[in-house]
């Protein structure tokens, strides 16, 4: 028996970060050799999601997020701001979520998150991209 290749190394590493009272996993995405960032999901609790950034040593350069519920993007608008850093997704059709931050923040006793327009809206298809690591988008509609 020949001896087994050994495995490629990833070109993407990958740190969760649980956050909010529901531990809803945000997660910080980043290419191996440029250290350049994606931060998937941020619904809150950003000085966490910033430590583990500061930790790895790596530089966000774009929000991701894969749907429009307040744990998963009710952090978006004050990291794109704290970070300047583009929003990219969810689908358009979670737009209604987006601008509901606001209300349903309030209605679970959370901090104020603020409803944002993407920079891109995700569809079938796309296309994101971080340092050498390329992603693809599948809209899989209903959570």
């Amino acid at each position: 028996m020949p001896p087994r290749p050994l495995p490629v190394p990833l070109a993407m590493r990958i740190r969760v970060v649980p956050v909010t009272p529901f531990q809803q996993n945000c997660s910080v995405l980043w290419c191996e050799r440029t250290r350049e960032a994606a931060i998937v999901d941020p619904g809150g609790d950003l000085d966490q999601v910033l430590a583990a950034v500061a930790e790895e040593q790596v530089t966000p350069v774009r929000i991701l997020l894969t749907h429009g519920h307040l744990d998963h993007a009710g952090g978006t608008a004050e990291l794109a701001q704290r970070c300047s850093l583009p929003i990219e997704g969810p689908h358009r059709s979670d737009r209604f979520l987006i601008q509901q931050l606001p209300q349903h923040s309030a209605m679970f006793g959370l901090a104020r998150m603020e409803s944002f327009e993407p920079t891109r809206w995700l569809e079938q298809g796309d296309r994101v991209q971080f340092g050498d690591v390329e992603l693809g988008v599948f809209h899989c509609p209903g959570h």
